[in-house]
């Protein structure tokens, strides 16, 4: 009983931390510039794969994107209309908007870390392009790598172990992903390993909202609810939850930096006091 109690009370003050730092307000803000962002990084990704052997279309089929592959479609159909009429005001615009998600992501980091030393919006904005090139980067090797990977799976092994090797491909790009991310927010230079806490919790949490959200899907009828904004509300909610699980994984980093960020200077503080005081 003693165990439990002690679970209870480690649950509940670690929801205190998320309610204190307002991850749900953040988590939605952040779903808004995902939108925002979107059609913009579908472009940028169309003019780059667009010329490459890659079928983009192989990733969507797994059933993890069931409820969302008709939004991402819609997308790529649109991004890839948007490339047949380039011009020079199209891609800067479009780079520009890209960007957007990953600048209100620094920015957020800055709030959940309690940062009060804003950088200039130039120096977040160019970190935020950066970022864009680097993912675009990521996503066209995996799509790459998972293209090679289906075509071997699928010659030797069974449909149940080809599924899994394809969710393992899919699991190693999202934990890259969240890892990546959770150094880009962090406004303190800090180890890499210090991430590795956040970014097991983040995509641990995704594997189960994931699966969770399928089955509240087959168990609910949307439909009559919503009606022909069916498809529209079920991405956005399931955008929603996973940011949610991302943040919740940011501020985890976040409470354990802080936490040695103080040690450390109180530890400086006193040594600073034993060296005056022997003076």
């Amino acid at each position: 009983m003693e165990r439990v109690k002690k679970a209870y009370l480690f649950i509940r003050e670690k929801y205190r931390v998320l309610v204190r730092k307002k991850y749900t307000t953040v988590a939605g803000t952040l779903v808004f510039f995902f939108i925002m962002s979107i059609v913009p990084l579908s472009f940028w990704l169309t003019l780059l794969i667009g010329k490459l052997p890659i079928d983009t279309d192989s990733v969507l089929q797994l059933p993890v994107f069931e409820s969302v592959k008709n939004i991402f479609t819609f997308v790529q159909q649109e991004a890839k209309t948007a490339t047949t009429s380039v011009s020079v005001v199209l891609i800067v615009s479009t780079l520009y908007s890209s960007t957007n998600l990953f600048y209100q992501m620094r920015r957020s980091g800055e709030i959940i870390y309690d940062y009060h030393r804003l950088r200039p919006g130039i120096r977040v904005r160019v970190g935020a392009l950066a970022l864009t090139f680097i993912i675009m980067l990521m996503f066209i090797i995996f799509l790459a790598v998972f293209a090679l990977g289906t075509f071997l799976f699928s010659r030797f092994f069974t449909s149940f172990w080809e599924r899994i090797a394809d969710y393992s491909l899919l699991l190693v790009l999202a934990f890259a992903l969240v890892w990546l991310l959770n150094m880009y927010i962090c406004p303190y230079k800090t180890p890499m390993r210090k991430f590795l806490l956040g970014t097991i919790l983040t995509v641990s949490a995704w594997v189960v909202a994931v699966a969770g959200f399928s089955v509240y899907l087959k168990i609910t009828n949307m439909d009559k609810l919503y009606g022909a904004l069916t498809t529209i509300i079920v991405f956005l909610l399931w955008l929603y939850v996973l940011m949610i699980c991302f943040i919740a994984g940011v501020i985890f980093n976040s409470e354990n930096i802080n936490a040695e960020r103080k040690k450390e200077a109180r530890k400086k503080r006193e040594k600073r006091k034993k060296q005056e005081n022997s003076e």
